[in-house]
């Protein structure tokens, strides 16, 4: 596996333009750097046909999306042992898409959508990055995002309102209004957003909430049109969802309470034309259709 190391500025750090005191507001770090797959020109068919265990995989993967259904049983596809050839094979055959996943709740969890919407790369790594398990999981996003971001999450949002920070002034209702959403919110109900953009917050304010919430184990960058940079609080169901234009620039920044912030999503038809075009490319290798 080829490592490409991309920066991944933080959701607060350097988000925020500095005040004129001089202060700069910095809350939920990501990570700085991702281990993320290289994609390179596609290889004439006989330089890959003795790839048989790579191949292989890949067939695997190409039956995971034809059957695909959302809330069916979990796909994963287990590359752990492949040599170092074959799992190159399937890295450039997958190639880099927009999603970008660390989990450091435990074992450091790397996950990186390929460019089949859908398709995922979830390697776990040991504390000196070396691959411990390898996987390909077909869904609209991986199982590991849904489980395990608010497993040791509070549920209420707790502080001393006669002794609030100097310039703290509008949080105490915000955190009333999530304090309520957060006790009611279940599955399957429409994602509820606090937009700061819309409201004058001071930056005290947004420290103070920032402090409540605190920091999950999760982060999510997803790349499009500009960034949309997610992280999970330790606060059940609570997203902090930063969208920044093409130059950087903050442009929206809210508070989501959700299972999973739909932007991080493959949505089911973007799968079934992940199949479509997966199957056009695998005819080019694959002499068992």
């Amino acid at each position: 596996m080829t490592d490409i190391h991309i920066p991944i500025t933080s959701i607060g750090v350097g988000s925020q333009p500095e005040s004129e005191d001089g202060k700069t507001l910095e809350f939920i770090p990501m990570p700085h750097e991702m281990t993320v797959f290289e994609v390179t020109n596609m290889p004439e068919p006989e330089d890959v046909e003795n790839l048989t265990e790579g191949m292989q995989a890949l067939r695997l993967v190409r039956d995971a999306l034809k059957g695909f259904k959302m809330n069916a049983d979990l796909s994963m596809i287990d590359i752990t042992d492949l040599d170092d050839q074959n799992r190159a094979w399937v890295n450039t055959m997958l190639g880099h898409g927009e999603v970008s996943v660390i989990y450091q709740g435990g074992m450091r969890t790397e996950i990186q959508e390929s460019v089949f919407a859908g398709v995922w790369r979830i390697i776990y790594l040991d504390g000196d990055r070396n691959i411990v398990k390898d996987f390909i999981e077909i869904a609209s996003i991986p199982e590991i995002v849904v489980n395990s971001s608010f497993i040791k999450a509070k549920t209420k949002l707790e502080y001393d309102a006669n002794n609030l920070p100097e310039r703290v002034m509008n949080a105490p209702a915000l955190i009333t209004e999530l304090n309520e959403k957060v006790a009611t919110w279940k599955k399957g109900d429409e994602p509820h957003v606090i937009n700061f953009t819309l409201l004058p917050q001071t930056e005290e304010d947004l420290i103070f909430l920032d402090q409540l919430l605190g920091s999950g184990p999760l982060v999510i960058l997803s790349r499009g049109y500009g960034n949309c940079r997610i992280a999970c609080t330790e606060t059940k169901n609570v997203w902090w969802v930063k969208y920044f234009n093409s130059e950087d620039k903050l442009i929206l920044d809210t508070l989501e309470i959700s299972e999973i912030p739909e932007v991080a999503c493959a949505a089911e038809e973007d799968i079934r034309d992940s199949y479509g075009r997966f199957v056009e490319v695998m005819e080019l290798y694959d002499n068992e259709q």
